[in-house]
This record gives C-alpha cells, sequence and structure tokens, in this order.
C-alpha cells in the first residue's frame, strides 16, 4: 500500500502492530489503539517506543498508559474502546 500525506498512523494494543488508516476514512479498527502525528511508518514505531516502551499489547501497559492509551482513543474515534481483558 502506497501511503500519502494525510494518512493516519496508529498502534493497535489489541492487534500488536501499527495500522495505517487512509486519510479521509473512518479508521477500519475498531480495537484499541493510539494515533501518532508521523509522516511515515518509521516516525510512528518511535513515537510508540518513546510514550509506551517495548510494551506490544493493552496487558503490558501499565495502569496510567492504559488509561492514557483509551482515552486517546476515545478522543480520536468519539466512541469507546472495546473492553480488554
Amino acid at each position: 500500500m502506497n501511503h500519502r500525506p494525510g494518512d493516519t498512523y496508529a498502534y493497535c494494543f489489541s492487534h500488536g502492530c501499527l495500522h495505517v488508516f487512509e486519510a479521509g476514512k473512518e479508521p477500519s479498527c475498531d480495537a484499541t489503539w493510539v494515533a501518532f502525528n508521523a509522516a511515515c511508518e518509521e516516525e510512528a514505531l518511535e513515537a510508540k517506543e518513546a510514550a509506551y516502551g517495548a510494551a506490544r499489547f493493552f496487558d503490558e501497559l501499565s495502569l496510567p498508559q492504559k488509561l492514557e492509551v483509551l482515552e486517546i482513543r476515545d478522543t480520536w474515534t468519539g466512541k469507546p474502546a472495546p473492553q480488554q481483558t
């Protein structure tokens, strides 16, 4: 997939990977992700690492990080993330 300016790069803690949401379209993932202001995948992964370290999945985050991820995701989508187990 060729990424275009305006695409959104988001790390998904439910799927353990980076998603790229096409500019102007609704995010294609309903799970627990955090979007980053990044121009490319490398920048997004660097920002994820700086903010959340090596955590790959939601259960690897500290409680404050979990709350932050949920708040950020809810702000981007306007709806709550699915419950985590």
